[in-house]
C-alpha cells in the first residue's frame, strides 16, 4: 500500500470540496462566481477564466476584462444564459457584474446545498479509506506483517480524522460566510 498516494487522494477530496463550495454564492463578489461560465468564442466554448482577467472590484461587483475586446458581447450573453441571477453590464472594454443581495430564505437554501456537498466530501473520504483498508487486508493475506498492517491502519485513521477536521472547519467557515449579511 502506498501511503503517499493515500495522502494525495485525501488531499484531492478536500480540494474538490473547496472547489465545489466556492461556487455557492455568499452575497459577496468573488471571481469564482463566474470564472467557470462557458463562453462561445473563436468557434469553440471555453471557460471565462481562459478568456479574461476576473477580479472583485468591491464587495458587490465583479469586473471582467477580456484579453480580446471583440468577445465582450459573447461574455455578457454567456453570463446571462448561465442563469446565475446576475445582470452583466458592458462598460467600455470591460464587463461589470453586479451581485444582488441574498434574501434570508435564499441563504438558508444555500446552507442546505453546502451541507449536502460537505456530506458528499465526507463520503468520498470514507471511500478512499475503505479502498486503502482493503489493500492492506489483501497485502496481509499475501504475507504482509500484522504489525505493519496495524501501523498503516492507524496512520490511515489518523489521516482521515485530520481530513474530517479540515472538512468541518471548511463547513463552519462557509456557513458563517453564507449567513453573514
Amino acid at each position: 500500500m502506498d501511503f503517499k498516494q493515500f495522502q494525495i487522494d485525501i488531499a484531492k477530496c478536500i480540494a474538490h470540496i473547496k472547489e465545489d463550495l466556492s461556487q455557492i454564492r455568499t452575497g459577496r463578489a468573488t471571481p469564482e462566481l463566474v470564472e467557470d461560465v462557458m463562453v462561445n468564442a473563436y468557434e469553440t466554448s471555453s471557460p471565462l477564466k481562459n478568456l479574461a482577467s476576473i477580479n472583485a472590484l468591491d464587495a458587490k461587483t465583479v469586473i471582467i476584462q477580456p484579453w480580446d475586446k471583440s468577445i465582450l458581447d459573447n461574455i455578457s450573453k454567456a453570463i446571462n444564459s448561465a442563469n446565475l441571477g446576475f445582470s452583466p453590464i458592458t462598460e467600455g472594454d470591460r464587463v461589470l457584474v453586479k451581485i444582488p443581495d441574498l434574501t434570508e430564505e435564499r441563504r438558508r437554501e444555500y446552507v442546505k446545498v453546502m451541507k449536502e456537498r460537505i456530506e458528499d466530501g465526507r463520503v468520498a473520504v470514507r471511500q478512499v479509506r475503505q479502498k486503502y483498508m482493503k489493500e492492506i487486508d489483501e497485502a496481509q493475506k499475501e504475507g504482509f506483517s500484522e504489525d505493519e498492517a496495524d501501523r498503516l491502519r492507524e496512520e490511515i485513521e489518523k489521516e482521515v480524522k485530520s481530513a474530517n477536521t479540515t472538512i468541518e472547519d471548511i463547513r463552519e467557515e462557509k456557513e458563517k460566510d453564507l449567513l453573514t449579511i
